[in-house]
């Protein structure tokens, strides 16, 4: 739909409806954007939706929504004694069937993507919602891409101190995945400051990461998005802010990294910050090391820090 540029979708919609074609109709020769989603006609299957036990709907599906793998292996559970019903968060009622029909015309996903952030997303906690659907839905790379630099585009219209030392991401963003947080992180470009901070943020809110894990993470985020776009210098600068802010997770004080592993280990509420101290004090700094000898019981050597018992 885009291959030449947006400019020259705009003008192919203009010739349209110029000659009385609209984006959706039911005239013989159709809108631009029409697609058999949703249409009984010819579906082969059934999708059942249900928002926590509230206003069930019946989706009408074809062979293109094969693009989601997600969707596909949904179509064949009943098979094997499974349900076609799925259970969706109600704050996705209103984007879900806009989402789904992205499947069914991928050339058109920046005009669908425009149209659903301007409809669903007028806030970054409703984006946020989007996107976690639509990693849910299973969506194509061409999707999030188009969706990213979108995001990109409406970082200030979105927050008035998008570029505060002091801005904090919604609790949704700790929920995502970490290549969608870190993509999302990305797409808001914030401060330095501030990209470090809601790391450290992420990190606390999920105990299975560890520093290097999302420092890994962000670089192979950096490499992705450096072949896919090689000469985008605004974006080579955002992923090497975003490394360095997760590289920089490793490097806080040991007694803040040390309480993020006993906290992920289920072990906070069971020592002391005298006993952290002394542990750390005793293995010279080494988180591991001091992590060691908490969890084993050790504790520090004697006399090492009083009131550690």
């Amino acid at each position: 739909f885009f291959p030449q540029g947006p400019q020259r979708a705009v003008v192919m919609l203009k010739r349209k409806l110029d000659h009385g074609g609209g984006l959706f109709d039911s005239s013989p020769g159709g809108g631009l954007l029409d697609s058999s989603f949703g249409s009984a006609a010819g579906a082969t299957w059934t999708l059942r939706v249900d928002f926590d036990g509230d206003d069930s709907r019946e989706v009408h599906l074809h062979r293109e929504s094969c693009r989601s793998a997600f969707l596909t292996l949904l179509q064949d559970t009943d098979r094997f004694g499974g349900s076609r019903t799925v259970t969706l968060d109600p704050a996705w009622r209103s984007f879900f069937e806009p989402l789904m029909r992205i499947l069914y015309i991928p050339e058109a996903v920046d005009f669908f993507v425009e149209q659903l952030l301007v409809s669903h997303a007028r806030t970054i906690g409703q984006a946020l919602a989007v996107s976690h659907c639509a990693i849910y839905l299973d969506l194509d790379a061409p999707f999030f891409a188009a969706f990213y630099a979108a995001v990109r585009s409406r970082r200030r219209r979105w927050s008035a101190f998008i570029d505060d030392d002091r801005f904090e991401l919604p609790r949704a963003w700790h929920q995502l995945p970490l290549g969608h947080a870190l993509r999302w992180l990305h797409a808001l470009c914030p401060s330095a400051h501030a990209a470090r901070s809601n790391l450290a943020a992420y990190l606390a809110a999920e105990p299975g990461l560890s520093e290097s894990m999302m420092h890994d993470g962000a670089r192979d985020e950096e490499v992705a998005s450096g072949a896919a776009e090689p000469d985008d210098e605004e974006a080579t600068r955002g992923w090497t802010l975003i490394v360095q802010a997760a590289a920089a997770q490793g490097a806080q004080p040991g007694s803040l990294r040390l309480g993020r592993k006993l906290r992920r280990e289920g072990l906070e509420g069971r020592v002391s910050d005298d006993q952290v101290a002394a542990a750390l004090a005793a293995s010279e700094g080494n988180v591991d090391a001091a992590f060691e000898r908490l969890s084993s019981g050790k504790g520090p050597p004697a006399g090492a820090a009083e009131g550690g018992s």
